[in-house]
């Protein structure tokens, strides 16, 4: 259990954590320009052409390990010191989400049911009222996982020699044919292609699109998990097979299964994932993103650091405006996290030999639960742009107009769904236009 630090120590706690044992960093010689840089000569393939991945996330390892697999010499960097955890966030496992483990993981020999180990499947998109009454149920087929089990799976793909912790990168410098990461250690890494994974708060955006604006959408999402087995049988039972939403006043709140403890799906044995968006703004919202430690969170405060006060005070709103069902998950989650909501989409994705993807490259609204299906997406079209290409600044300009496409697009509709139910109290039960998907409904 994580304790909450600044929780009532007479409250029990809930939260649970991920057992991932950390790869240590390795130093990393540069080496000389004719050893890490590639030359575009016609004819030549991407085979061997050194490529560094900075952030160490679920877009990173997906671009890195289907890099890897196609012949490039990859390395990750990742800034934390010790393996990553998602925090108990539940996600939506998209097409796109899963196509590793669909596609490539079943090519390399591994069980055609080896998807089905990372993610479980929901069947209803259902809808309550106050009361906790099911007002609206529609038939669905939504695949959802945790974070932590999903990173754990693309890890597990990746060679542990090619993974590594504890490189904070502080700059970027480039030739015509190739990249030199700076990190906060002193050391340099020398590549013929960066892709900067590194999220809303990128170091590489910082070089490639210096430019772009980062903008509060208004609200934040609260976030936690709580184990099925905590919860009674009847609001259990509500969320077996079904992701369930509550309207509110400028407000919603939805909440699905996802992976429990070593990945278990069996029901009873998996946890329930909410996330309550809630207004706030001006100094009540730098108050709230100042954590226990008197410490200011731009983006994200941590489970266990936020401040008692304020998980009370979300509790004894749950208890005021949710169904019953919703608000006894709530209230039985002692240690839950606030995201801050942005939007950010850079005004380019490329620049030389460095680029963008996921959230380094777009920020979206989390109500198309699209943003990871977007990383891998990246990832997937660098892929493909790459693979069997002779002119690497052409294929990286090609991936670059697609993506950017690709993310305007989905940007555009995660800003529509947000202003409707938080700016316009537009959102209405039942409307299908709210079903997740990043090139459509489901996908």
């Amino acid at each position: 259990m994580m304790p909450h630090r600044c929780a009532d120590p007479n409250r029990r706690q809930s939260r649970q954590v991920m057992n991932v044992a950390a790869r240590p960093a390795e130093h990393v010689q540069p080496g000389d320009a004719s050893r890490f840089c590639a030359r575009d000569v016609p004819g030549r393939t991407m085979n061997g052409l050194r490529v560094g991945v900075v952030g160490g996330s679920i877009g990173g390892l997906t671009a890195a390990v289907l890099l890897h697999e196609m012949g490039c010499d990859v390395q990750v960097f990742e800034r934390s010191g010790a393996a990553l955890q998602g925090r108990g966030a539940g996600i939506a496992v998209l097409p796109m989400t899963e196509r590793y483990f669909t596609e490539v993981g079943t090519s390399l020999g591994a069980s055609t049911g080896m998807a089905r180990q990372v993610a479980l499947t929901l069947t209803y998109w259902s809808y309550v009222d106050r009361s906790g009454v099911v007002i609206d149920k529609a038939a669905t087929h939504y695949r959802f996982t945790s974070w932590n089990t999903l990173y754990r799976a693309l890890l597990e793909r990746l060679p542990p020699e090619r993974y590594h912790l504890g490189y904070g990168a502080t700059g970027l410098a480039q030739s015509d044919e190739s990249a030199a990461v700076r990190f906060a250690g002193g050391d340099t890494h020398l590549c013929d292609l960066v892709v900067g994974a590194d999220g809303i708060g990128s170091t590489v955006r910082e070089t490639v699109a210096p430019r772009t604006s980062t903008t509060y959408a208004g609200y934040v999402a609260w976030r936690g998990t709580v184990l099925e087995s905590e919860l009674s049988p009847s609001t259990a039972e509500l969320f077996t097979d079904a992701m369930v939403y509550q309207v509110l006043q400028r407000s919603h709140i939805l909440a699905y299964a996802i992976p429990g403890p070593d990945d278990a799906i069996t029901v009873g044995e998996r946890a329930l994932n909410f996330v309550w968006y809630r207004n706030v703004d001006g100094p009540a919202y730098d108050d709230l993103m100042t954590d226990c430690d008197g410490v200011h969170r731009p983006g994200t405060v941590p489970p266990g650091l936020v401040r008692h006060r304020f998980v009370e005070t979300l509790h004894a709103d749950a208890a005021a405006q949710l169904a019953p069902q919703m608000a006894e998950l709530v209230l039985a989650c002692d240690a839950p996290f606030i995201q801050a909501i942005f939007d950010m989409t850079a005004h380019r994705f490329r620049r030389g030999r460095a680029i963008l993807i996921g959230d380094a490259a777009a920020a979206l609204r989390p109500h198309v639960a699209a943003g990871t299906a977007k990383a891998c997406a990246d990832g997937w079209a660098l892929r493909d742009s790459l693979s069997g290409a002779d002119d690497l600044d052409g294929a990286l300009a090609s991936w670059e107009a697609r993506q950017m496409a690709l993310a305007e697009r989905i940007a555009a509709k995660s800003r529509a769904m947000g202003e409707a139910s938080q700016t316009a109290g537009t959102m209405v039960p039942g409307d299908p236009g709210w079903r997740f998907g990043l090139f459509s409904p489901g996908n």
